[in-house]
């Protein structure tokens, strides 16, 4: 190992033992004015490094963020991605952490929000969330920039999450905030709350 790479590596683990107050997130982004905005506010309540290009997936020192997280993820982003045709620095990059089988965070960008939450997507919409369940399926979640501060603090708690009644509602998933929920065999999931699971990207297993 370097001697560079080596100090940057100390530099992570003292950093990571001596802030146990925030949790460490890396951000990458495209520097639009909405995402740096959003960085500016997930400042607040996390400390955060912003990627840099030539930055790679392998370096140790990666295994220290509680959370790798793609802000403003556009159309050519997840199309690309999901048929593993990176064509950016940044999509190379996400696709050196899946080949590494680590976890990462998708915040899709308005448009893609917005095709991610309707509830009667037409066929066009509906190719683009197959990519995107694609991209779940390689080990990425995909959160909503509102959805993403709470999900990121409750991580922790809510990874081991059940819910034990028969009958499940709208309202129990959308105050779940984890990515996969274990149920009862014998519960039952309203229409809504089908459509809720649908759009969260939320991994149910039967017990």
């Amino acid at each position: 190992m370097e001697v560079q790479a080596l100090r940057r590596l100390i530099q992570e683990v003292v950093s990571t033992i001596v802030s146990t107050k925030k949790k460490r997130i890396l951000i990458v982004h495209p520097h639009t004015t909405i995402s740096n905005k959003q960085v500016e506010t997930l400042k607040s309540y996390f400390q955060l490094e912003e990627w840099q290009e030539g930055a790679l997936a392998t370096n140790s020192f990666q295994m220290f963020y509680d959370a790798k997280v793609f802000l403003e993820v556009d159309q050519t982003f997840i199309v690309s991605s999901a048929q593993g045709l990176p064509n950016s620095p940044e999509s190379l990059f996400l696709t050196e952490l899946l080949l590494k089988d680590e976890p990462v965070l998708l915040v899709p960008d308005e448009k893609m929000s917005l095709i991610m939450t309707t509830k009667e997507p037409n066929a066009y919409m509906k190719m683009l969330r197959q990519h995107m369940a694609s991209l779940k399926n390689y080990g990425c979640n995909f959160q909503l920039f509102s959805q993403l501060m709470p999900y990121l603090n409750d991580r922790e708690n809510s990874s081991n999450f059940d819910i034990q009644e028969g009958f499940i509602t709208e309202d129990m998933i959308r105050s779940y905030q984890g990515q996969q929920l274990k149920i009862p065999m014998h519960s039952k999931l309203t229409p809504l709350a089908q459509d809720v699971i649908q759009e969260k990207g939320i991994i149910i297993q039967r017990k």
